[in-house]
């Protein structure tokens, strides 16, 4: 068992966009979870076009509303929405529309 608080945990920037800050909540794989993170993006930012080539993301929207654009396609992601993005796809946040809190997972790609 492992327990941990966000309370506890220090802002990192996010690799693709450093002006970001993300908590990690959990660092070291559990099963075909690589890292859960959680992040508030601020009203009016993006995160920019990017892919992951052997992960998965799963996005569960706390609170807020943005549009992720994922192979070329918009979705409106919105407080309860859950969007996974598969390996490979290219995928960004476009738009917040309202500040936006997410909690991530990547997941290792099934082989």
């Amino acid at each position: 068992m492992k327990l941990f608080s966000l309370d506890e945990i220090p802002f990192e920037p996010i690799s693709h966009d450093p002006q970001l800050k993300k908590k990690v909540l959990a660092r070291d794989p559990v099963s075909n979870v690589n890292r859960i993170s959680h992040v508030v993006l601020p009203l009016g930012s993006s995160v920019s076009e990017h892919s992951h080539a052997a992960i998965a993301e799963i996005f569960f929207c706390i609170r807020g509303k943005s549009t992720f654009s994922v192979e070329g396609k918009s979705f409106s992601v919105r407080k309860g929405h859950l969007i996974i993005i598969e390996p490979g796809e290219l995928h960004s946040i476009t738009g917040v529309m309202e500040e936006t809190e997410l909690l991530y997972f990547h997941a290792f790609a099934n082989t």
